[in-house]
């Protein structure tokens, strides 16, 4: 018996095994599905997974306490970067929290205990601003002048910022006398006067070495002028007798001799009220201390004197000894310029 043969499968009429290798195959077919990347794949994944993520709740905020005391941890710890970044964001994100005040101004004093001066400053300036009635002004005009007397330089140096550091003091010593603060920046404005006048003295010496003699004295009546009560006026007396004897001024040098004994002397302050005891079951009764005679300055008359030489200078500037030129037509002098100009002139004519 003849095996039977093996059975084809049977193919559907009209199929061509050509064309079915065209569909499916997709670099033949234009129509077909390409494969795509498995990184691009991944990275559709990745981003849907994080939309879904985001959508399914929502990150909580932190309170204000939360916020105020992450703040103060890193304030007692003196991390003062990190205080100042968190009362920031304290600010920034609740405005208007009852720790907004304290928060504003340990910005400015994390600023100045990290010596970031002009931040402090700023942020000094900006908490008064915000609370301009606040109780603690006083304390933010001190550390306004700290902040700048930090910053000061030898007295070879501009003095600029010890000026503006002393206006600080003053207002605090002026405005809220009694605050704990108050003695404080008196202390602190002493010291920026002394500064402050070292500081001329020493501008007065280099101008005495030049021969400026005008300007020199100009200096040392400005001086004895205005920081009065400083070390530097002693030696701006002693340089200004020796300058008035070098220029045969011997009455100015005998008020600067005065003048000079007068603050050596340190007069003391007056001595407070004292009290004197009466009969048995009377009430004590103030006794005024007996006040010493008045008698003028010497200081006072020395300045006086100063001011008249000085205008004496400008007008022998303008107009030299034996010079009769006419005036200039935009020329303008006082009464008492045009009698020093006569009497120079006439002086200068004697001696001809």
């Amino acid at each position: 018996m003849r095996p039977a043969a093996p059975q084809v499968p049977h193919e559907p009429s009209g199929h061509n095994p050509a064309r079915l290798r065209y569909v499916d195959n997709p670099d033949d077919n234009p129509l077909a599905c390409r494969t795509m990347k498995r990184s691009i794949v991944y990275g559709i994944c990745g981003i849907l997974v994080l939309l879904i993520d985001g959508c399914s709740g929502t990150v909580k905020r932190p309170s204000a306490k939360e916020y105020y005391e992450k703040a103060n941890e890193a304030y007692v710890t003196d991390d003062y970067v990190t205080a100042a970044e968190s009362y920031q964001e304290l600010l920034d994100q609740y405005p208007l929290n009852p720790y907004a005040e304290e928060g504003q101004l340990k910005i400015a004093y994390a600023h100045y205990l990290n010596k970031k001066y002009a931040e402090a400053l700023s942020a000094f300036s900006d908490f008064e601003r915000s609370y301009p009635t606040s109780s603690h002004l006083a304390f933010v005009q001190y550390y306004r002048g700290m902040s700048y007397l930090e910053q000061m330089r030898s007295i070879d140096r501009d003095q600029s910022v010890a000026e503006k550091a002393n206006d600080f003091f003053k207002v605090v010593t002026d405005r809220y006398r009694d605050s704990p603060f108050a003695p404080l920046a008196e202390e602190k404005s002493r010291f920026c006067r002394e500064s402050i006048a070292a500081r001329e003295l020493y501008v007065i010496d280099f101008q005495i070495k030049r021969y400026a003699m005008m300007s020199a004295r100009a200096r040392l009546r400005v001086l004895i002028e205005e920081y009065p009560e400083t070390d530097s006026t002693v030696f701006a007396l002693e340089r200004l007798q020796n300058v008035m004897e070098q220029e045969g001024k011997k009455d100015i040098a005998a008020l600067a001799a005065q003048a000079l004994e007068a603050r050596k002397a340190a007069i003391p302050p007056p001595q407070p009220l004292s009290t004197k005891e009466t009969k048995a079951g009377d009430t004590a009764k103030p006794v005024v201390s007996e006040l010493p005679s008045p008698t003028l300055d010497p200081l006072l008359t020395l300045v006086t004197a100063l001011k008249k030489l000085e205008q004496e200078d400008r007008v022998l500037v303008a107009h030299p000894p034996g010079s009769d030129q006419p005036l200039k037509p935009d020329a303008t002098l006082t009464g008492e310029d045009k009698k020093i100009l006569d009497q120079s002139r006439q002086k200068g004519k004697e001696a001809e």
